[in-house]
């Protein structure tokens, strides 16, 4: 039941139990309340709709309930057994486990619930328990952190039925608990009326699935686990009809509302520019090029991403558009997510445009006042033609003269939004050409997921003169140990990167720090003799440059660093990064630090430290990584291992918010959410107009406003 929003109940009048809505904040839900809403709110669970569509990601069958003799190791069970002890131990920091020894006809094992004190009170020694739980190998065989109930019915009185079911398990946060939220979602589901399905009656009948209503009830609550898989195909199909709805449209607005400045006779100096470079574009970046050319003529908008692997190209191909936007009197800004891929880009812009007075900047948060007031001056009166930046872009006080291109790096990084309120200081009725780039490896069936309203071009080779990285996997050891590794690249001449995934240690992990291994490497002499540098994220600018500018210069010939370094550092003559836990990376994100080195003509080494703690899994992901060079084949590798939301990040502000879609089980669906998109498009433009479409998408498909926007 979900509760009016009205008086607190806890004031002493009762509220008002209405039909709930989709919409409805699930602080008003029955048991849930302000403190429970914040904690669903750490699983971006804020409303009814996003309850429901909190998908399991697992089902235990507890129709089978396995001998305690026959349990097997890493696998998830029901047994049925009687408590022969239970107690409360301490632990360090004091922490609480509640520990019981179960016994049925075949043996007994142990089971453990870490920090649950309150557990020894709800079980009773000599009574029986369903319990259901994964068993891990761990002095012998134990059941960890099981849900039980009694054989009996308990407190209920009801049979064992109740139990001995198909049962969801769900992602949690702290303080959420599987029988808690599965109660919160019954309820959601039971008392839910009708709901609105999108998808037209003949168009689920000629492809065999279930309503939107019998898919929510089946993919929480299936009477077998055969039954999930349909209803979550359902809600997938939900989720991608969605995206692919408001992607189609704001690509017809794109097309259709507003023209763009045709940037053709831009042509013979963006020859130039290719005719100067130092080296030869590769044959993908020659295509890419041309697309983008032609794109640059139209008075259509270009609306293209540029994918290519680290070190393909980009920014090359980018910088190109820029000569040709600047050859015909027009503007370009160019976004970047951080100030160190910024001013990367800055820097080659400053070896490669001078010679044809092309006059850019550089504007980041960093940027001193009376050059940042010079820079806006200039962007307004049209005498700087290239402006390279942060979000600093994006303020409003910063306008151009004639914009004519806009830029964005790492797409994923920014919301939508802010991409389009970029592409809208081109000012009157003009829209700016928009190009993509990204060298995060994405599957092709993701990108046409994320980017749909893109066409797309891809680098497919790397610049001849780059070295290929070798990489390797070493048992993780002291400072010693690492020292020696650093110390044998040093004397070789090579520089060295060594990243970390946190900045400082602390109580809650026992992660080594970039912030004290700096200083302990720091004290081995050839270490110290070489040099060695600390880059993270909260240093501030001046000093992050300064620590930079050491190592690309040679004199700190380590640098330790966090993810900052993931993008946007070029340093040739680094030649070794060394990874600590790497098992905390995506694929995808160890691929971009690979990416740091080897991009000179000496070959590079990538050396991930595994400590023993490594489970399997992570071994297997790091053992893929070591085999896998290409990008592209690493992202659909880590797509089929973590999914979409891991891949690139589940804070990634620009990806959609997927619950049920698994791109490599629903290939056939993004398909067919595409072409039933564009059906249902014309249908309703047909009928309504343009007016009218827009309010039906927005009533029809809770979410899609952020990429209407993009529009």
């Amino acid at each position: 039941m979900i509760l009016s929003p009205g008086k607190s109940p806890s004031r002493g009048r009762a509220s008002i139990p209405r039909m709930p809505s989709l919409h409805d904040p699930v602080r008003f839900m029955a048991g849930v309340g302000p403190e429970m809403a914040r904690r669903l709110d750490k699983l971006s669970i804020r409303t009814v709709r996003d309850l429901l569509f909190h998908v399991p990601r697992a089902y235990r069958d507890r129709r089978l309930v396995t001998p305690i003799a026959f349990l097997q190791p890493n696998t998830e069970a029901t047994v049925l057994a009687r408590v022969v002890t239970v107690r409360v131990e301490r632990r360090f920091r004091g922490r609480r486990d509640v520990t019981a020894t179960i016994q049925d006809d075949t043996g007994n094992r142990r089971v453990v619930w870490f920090n649950q004190p309150f557990v020894e009170k709800a079980l009773e020694a000599g009574q029986s328990y369903y319990f259901s739980g994964p068993v891990e190998p761990f002095h012998g065989l134990e059941m960890h952190n099981p849900e039980f109930e009694p054989a009996d019915g308990g407190e209920a009185g009801e049979d064992s039925s109740r139990f001995a079911r198909v049962t969801p398990v769900y992602g949690l946060t702290q303080g959420v608990a599987q029988r808690w939220l599965r109660a919160r979602i019954k309820d959601a589901v039971q008392s839910l009326p009708g709901i609105f399905d999108p998808v037209p009656e003949d168009w689920r009948r000629g492809h065999g699935i279930p309503s939107l209503r019998q898919a929510l009830e089946q993919v929480h609550f299936p009477e077998t686990p055969e039954d999930a898989e349909p209803a979550r195909r359902r809600l997938a199909l939900e989720e991608l009809l969605r995206v692919q709805i408001a992607l189609l449209y704001a690509r017809a607005r794109h097309r259709s509302r507003r023209a763009a400045r045709p940037l053709g006779r831009g042509g013979p100096d963006a020859a130039r520019f290719v005719e100067g470079l130092p080296f030869t574009l590769t044959r993908s970046q020659g295509e890419a090029l041309g697309a983008i050319q032609g794109d640059l003529d139209r008075e259509e908008p270009m609306r293209r991403l540029l994918l290519g692997d680290v070190g393909s190209g980009k920014t090359v191909i980018a910088l190109a558009a820029a000569v040709r936007a600047a050859g015909a009197g027009a503007q370009t800004a160019m976004l970047a997510p951080t100030s160190i891929l910024a001013e990367q880009h800055a820097a080659t812009a400053s070896r490669l445009l001078p010679a044809l007075g092309v006059p850019f900047a550089l504007l980041t948060a960093a940027t001193p006042a009376k050059e940042r007031t010079r820079t806006l001056d200039g962007l307004g009166s049209g005498e700087i033609t290239l402006v390279i930046g942060t979000h600093a872009l994006l303020e409003r006080n910063l306008e151009f003269r004639s914009l004519g291109l806009v830029i964005v790096d790492e797409q994923h990084r920014f919301g939508v939004r802010q991409r389009a309120s970029l592409a809208e200081k081109s000012g009157g009725m003009e829209d700016a050409h928009l190009l993509v780039l990204t060298a995060t490896p994405i599957p092709r069936t993701l990108a046409m997921t994320l980017y749909g309203d893109l066409d797309l071009s891809i680098l497919t080779e790397r610049p001849p003169g780059r070295a290929p990285v070798k990489t390797e996997l070493l048992r993780a050891g002291g400072v010693e140990s690492l020292a020696r590794v650093l110390a044998a690249e040093v004397e070789q001449g090579g520089s060295a990167f060594v990243v970390y995934p946190v900045v400082e240690e602390s109580e809650e992990t026992d992660l080594k720090s970039a912030v004290a291994m700096a200083r302990e490497l720091g004290r081995v002499a050839t270490l110290n003799a070489a040099g060695v540098g600390l880059v993270h994220g909260r240093l501030k600018p001046e000093e992050r440059r300064q620590a930079i500018d050491r190592f690309r210069s040679g004199a700190a010939r380590i640098l330790v660093a966090t993810t900052v370094v993931e993008v946007g550092l070029d340093i040739p003559d680094a030649t070794l990064i060394v990874i600590e836990h790497p098992e905390r990376f995506g694929l995808a994100q160890l691929h971009q630090l690979r990416g740091r080195v080897g991009r000179a003509d000496r070959a590079g080494r990538c050396v991930l430290l595994v400590g023993r703690e490594t489970s399997q899994v992570a071994r297997k992901r790091l053992e893929i990584f070591k085999r896998v060079e290409n990008g592209q084949e690493l992202a659909e590798e880590d797509l089929k291992i973590r999914g979409p939301g891991e891949l690139l990040g589940t804070s990634q502000h620009g990806f959609p918010d997927f619950r049920a879609v698994n791109p490599v089980a629903d290939l056939d669906l993004i398909e067919a959410a595409r072409t039933l998109a564009q059906e249902m498009l014309s249908g309703e433009e047909a009928r309504g107009g343009a007016a009218k479409l827009k309010s039906w998408i927005e009533a029809h498909f809770e979410g899609a406003d952020r990429y209407l926007q993009s529009g």
